[in-house]
Protein backbone atom coordinates (compact mmCIF):
# COMPACT_ATOMS: atom_id res chain seq x y z
CA UNK A 1 0.00 0.00 0.00
CA UNK A 2 1.51 3.41 -0.92
CA UNK A 3 2.50 5.73 1.91
CA UNK A 4 -0.08 8.40 1.04
CA UNK A 5 -2.89 5.81 1.31
CA UNK A 6 -1.63 4.66 4.71
CA UNK A 7 -1.61 8.28 5.88
CA UNK A 8 -5.09 9.16 4.62
CA UNK A 9 -6.99 5.90 5.20
CA UNK A 10 -5.36 4.56 8.36
CA UNK A 11 -4.20 7.83 9.88
CA UNK A 12 -0.52 6.96 10.22
CA UNK A 13 2.14 9.62 10.31
CA UNK A 14 4.04 10.08 7.07
CA UNK A 15 7.25 8.78 8.68
CA UNK A 16 5.51 5.59 9.85
CA UNK A 17 3.76 5.12 6.52
CA UNK A 18 7.06 5.55 4.64
CA UNK A 19 8.75 3.02 6.93
CA UNK A 20 5.95 0.47 6.43
CA UNK A 21 5.99 0.98 2.68
CA UNK A 22 9.77 0.45 2.61
CA UNK A 23 9.61 -2.69 4.77
CA UNK A 24 6.66 -4.30 2.99
CA UNK A 25 8.67 -6.27 0.38
CA UNK A 26 10.89 -7.78 3.08
CA UNK A 27 8.24 -8.65 5.66
CA UNK A 28 7.24 -12.02 4.27
CA UNK A 29 5.03 -14.33 6.34
CA UNK A 30 8.02 -16.46 7.43
CA UNK A 31 10.02 -13.41 8.51
CA UNK A 32 7.01 -11.91 10.28
CA UNK A 33 6.24 -15.21 12.06
CA UNK A 34 9.79 -15.58 13.30
CA UNK A 35 9.96 -11.97 14.49
CA UNK A 36 6.55 -12.13 16.18
CA UNK A 37 7.38 -15.42 17.90
CA UNK A 38 10.77 -13.99 18.88
CA UNK A 39 8.88 -11.23 20.66
CA UNK A 40 6.65 -13.83 22.29
CA UNK A 41 9.68 -15.84 23.50
CA UNK A 42 11.37 -12.71 24.83
CA UNK A 43 8.26 -11.62 26.73
CA UNK A 44 7.64 -15.15 28.03
CA UNK A 45 11.26 -15.24 29.23
CA UNK A 46 10.85 -11.92 31.02
CA UNK A 47 7.61 -13.06 32.69
CA UNK A 48 9.19 -16.39 33.64
CA UNK A 49 11.99 -14.33 35.18
CA UNK A 50 9.39 -12.81 37.50
CA UNK A 51 8.17 -16.29 38.45
CA UNK A 52 11.78 -17.35 38.98
CA UNK A 53 12.45 -14.37 41.23
CA UNK A 54 9.24 -15.06 43.19
CA UNK A 55 10.23 -18.70 43.71
CA UNK A 56 13.73 -17.69 44.78
CA UNK A 57 12.34 -15.05 47.14
CA UNK A 58 9.81 -17.40 48.78
CA UNK A 59 11.99 -20.53 48.90
CA UNK A 60 13.73 -21.51 52.15
CA UNK A 61 16.78 -22.48 50.06
CA UNK A 62 16.59 -19.29 47.93
CA UNK A 63 16.31 -21.27 44.69
CA UNK A 64 13.72 -21.49 41.97
CA UNK A 65 12.47 -24.83 40.71
CA UNK A 66 15.00 -26.14 38.13
CA UNK A 67 12.37 -26.22 35.39
CA UNK A 68 11.36 -22.60 35.98
CA UNK A 69 15.03 -21.67 35.58
CA UNK A 70 15.22 -23.82 32.45
CA UNK A 71 12.03 -22.31 30.99
CA UNK A 72 13.32 -18.79 31.71
CA UNK A 73 16.68 -19.37 30.02
CA UNK A 74 15.26 -21.39 27.10
CA UNK A 75 12.64 -18.78 26.32
CA UNK A 76 15.19 -15.97 26.27
CA UNK A 77 17.50 -18.01 24.02
CA UNK A 78 14.61 -18.94 21.70
CA UNK A 79 13.82 -15.22 21.41
CA UNK A 80 17.24 -14.53 19.97
CA UNK A 81 17.21 -17.73 17.91
CA UNK A 82 13.93 -16.52 16.37
CA UNK A 83 15.59 -13.32 15.16
CA UNK A 84 18.32 -15.45 13.58
CA UNK A 85 15.66 -17.62 11.91
CA UNK A 86 13.94 -14.46 10.63
CA UNK A 87 17.20 -13.38 9.00
CA UNK A 88 17.65 -16.82 7.47
CA UNK A 89 14.07 -16.77 6.16
CA UNK A 90 14.59 -13.28 4.74
CA UNK A 91 17.54 -14.45 2.65
CA UNK A 92 16.26 -17.95 1.86
CA UNK A 93 16.17 -18.98 -1.78
CA UNK A 94 13.30 -21.39 -1.17
CA UNK A 95 9.62 -20.70 -1.76
CA UNK A 96 7.72 -18.80 0.90
CA UNK A 97 5.63 -21.91 1.50
CA UNK A 98 8.78 -23.89 2.31
CA UNK A 99 10.06 -21.11 4.57
CA UNK A 100 6.75 -20.91 6.44
CA UNK A 101 6.66 -24.69 6.95
CA UNK A 102 10.26 -24.68 8.23
CA UNK A 103 9.42 -21.77 10.53
CA UNK A 104 6.28 -23.45 11.87
CA UNK A 105 8.04 -26.75 12.53
CA UNK A 106 10.86 -25.07 14.43
CA UNK A 107 8.78 -22.52 16.31
CA UNK A 108 6.07 -25.00 17.33
CA UNK A 109 8.60 -27.01 19.27
CA UNK A 110 10.33 -23.92 20.67
CA UNK A 111 6.98 -22.94 22.19
CA UNK A 112 6.07 -26.46 23.34
CA UNK A 113 9.44 -26.99 25.03
CA UNK A 114 9.14 -23.80 27.07
CA UNK A 115 5.51 -24.57 27.97
CA UNK A 116 6.47 -28.04 29.21
CA UNK A 117 9.39 -26.68 31.25
CA UNK A 118 7.14 -24.04 32.79
CA UNK A 119 4.38 -26.57 33.56
CA UNK A 120 6.84 -28.85 35.37
CA UNK A 121 8.29 -25.85 37.21
CA UNK A 122 4.91 -24.53 38.30
CA UNK A 123 3.60 -27.98 39.29
CA UNK A 124 6.92 -28.88 40.94
CA UNK A 125 6.22 -32.45 39.89
CA UNK A 126 9.72 -33.47 38.78
CA UNK A 127 13.26 -32.22 38.47
CA UNK A 128 13.92 -34.59 35.56
CA UNK A 129 11.16 -35.04 32.98
CA UNK A 130 12.92 -38.15 31.60
CA UNK A 131 12.93 -39.98 34.94
CA UNK A 132 10.38 -42.79 35.09
CA UNK A 133 7.57 -42.67 35.93
CA UNK A 134 6.96 -39.59 33.76
CA UNK A 135 4.85 -37.44 36.06
CA UNK A 136 2.56 -34.61 35.09
CA UNK A 137 1.28 -33.11 38.30
CA UNK A 138 0.26 -35.42 41.11
CA UNK A 139 -2.51 -37.27 39.29
CA UNK A 140 -1.12 -38.19 35.88
CA UNK A 141 1.66 -40.38 34.57
CA UNK A 142 2.63 -40.14 30.92
CA UNK A 143 3.58 -43.25 28.94
CA UNK A 144 7.29 -43.54 28.03
CA UNK A 145 6.50 -43.78 24.29
CA UNK A 146 4.89 -40.33 24.46
CA UNK A 147 7.98 -38.74 25.99
CA UNK A 148 10.32 -40.47 23.50
CA UNK A 149 8.04 -39.61 20.59
CA UNK A 150 7.83 -35.97 21.63
CA UNK A 151 11.62 -35.71 21.94
CA UNK A 152 12.23 -37.36 18.55
CA UNK A 153 9.66 -35.04 16.94
CA UNK A 154 11.21 -32.01 18.68
CA UNK A 155 14.72 -32.90 17.52
CA UNK A 156 13.63 -33.56 13.94
CA UNK A 157 11.39 -30.48 13.66
CA UNK A 158 13.89 -28.04 15.16
CA UNK A 159 16.95 -29.36 13.33
CA UNK A 160 15.27 -29.88 9.96
CA UNK A 161 13.39 -26.56 10.12
CA UNK A 162 16.58 -24.68 10.94
CA UNK A 163 18.53 -26.61 8.29
CA UNK A 164 15.95 -25.77 5.62
CA UNK A 165 16.10 -22.04 6.39
CA UNK A 166 19.89 -22.15 6.71
CA UNK A 167 20.23 -24.05 3.45
CA UNK A 168 17.99 -21.53 1.69
CA UNK A 169 20.10 -18.67 3.03
CA UNK A 170 23.35 -20.35 1.96
CA UNK A 171 21.94 -20.99 -1.52
CA UNK A 172 21.08 -17.30 -1.85
CA UNK A 173 24.59 -16.36 -0.73
CA UNK A 174 26.15 -18.79 -3.20
CA UNK A 175 23.95 -17.42 -5.99
CA UNK A 176 24.88 -13.82 -5.12
CA UNK A 177 28.60 -14.57 -4.95
CA UNK A 178 28.60 -16.59 -8.18
CA UNK A 179 26.79 -13.92 -10.20
CA UNK A 180 28.29 -10.71 -8.90
CA UNK A 181 31.50 -8.80 -8.73
CA UNK A 182 31.83 -10.17 -5.21
CA UNK A 183 32.78 -13.60 -6.52
CA UNK A 184 36.12 -14.83 -5.37
CA UNK A 185 38.51 -15.91 -8.11
CA UNK A 186 41.19 -18.39 -7.20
Amino acid sequence: MPAHVLVSKIGLSLATADRLTALRPFLTPSVALNLALGGYHLMAGLLLGIVKYYQIHTSPSFTAHPYISTAHRASLMYGFASVQLAGMALFSAWSERTNVLATLSTQTFFVLAVVMYAVHGLLRDTTNQFKKPHKLGTKWTLPPWLIRGFMVALILAEVVGCAVLGGGMLKTMADVFSTSELSIHV
